[in-house]
């Protein structure tokens, strides 16, 4: 009785952003890409994986359960031009209405395209449809972006971003990053 199945087209998901209801209807904010994300999962045909598919974009999902009959689902790509996996979001609003995410992800809209493009992490504004990136620059991975809260009472989104940043060029040395959760685009404050 509490479990329903919708159909939809086929499609791969790994990590989920944020997640609530309004009354009957349910939303879900998760990465999703065409099929298999992962270029080190054999395919199971056989088949080789392709990277265009595979890359994962920001999706809402959404149902209205008030319906009669719910056959299948909404799928709406939030931010078509970033791409990237384990989103995050401030964990204080998990299952509740929330407005920011955020997303380790290459430089969406890099300044040489024939060149690997720079590791980011972009803030998302559900509310405006606006992001805003931090670009670590060329030669750096970065790792899974946290956030934590300025403090317990603090406003949804102020806080902090942090990560590690791997410097390629220097050896492989790891930096902490520290970002100013609501200007991720001014850079590291530690």
């Amino acid at each position: 009785k509490d479990i329903r199945w919708f159909s939809g087209p086929e499609r791969c998901s790994t990590h989920v952003m944020g997640c609530w209801s309004d009354g009957d209807k349910v939303f879900v904010d998760v990465e999703m890409s065409g099929y298999n994300p992962f270029p080190f999962m054999p395919m199971r045909d056989g088949s080789r994986w392709g990277p265009a598919k595979g890359s994962s974009r920001i999706t809402r999902l959404s149902v209205d359960l008030s319906k009669k009959s719910v056959k299948d689902y909404k799928m709406e790509v939030l931010y078509p031009n970033h791409l990237g996996a384990l989103p995050r979001q401030d964990d204080r609003y998990n299952t509740m209405p929330y407005r920011y995410g955020y997303l380790p992800c290459p430089d969406p809209d890099p300044k040489d395209p024939s060149k690997r493009p720079s590791a980011c992490w972009a803030r998302f504004d559900h509310q405006t449809r606006k992001a805003t990136v931090f670009n670590a620059g060329e030669g750096t991975q970065l790792a899974e972006v946290v956030f934590a809260p300025k403090s317990k009472n603090a406003p949804e989104g102020a806080g902090y971003l942090m990560g590690v940043a791997t410097r390629q060029m220097e050896a492989g040395r790891a930096d902490l990053i520290i970002l100013d959760a609501e200007k991720p685009e001014d850079g590291p404050i530690a």
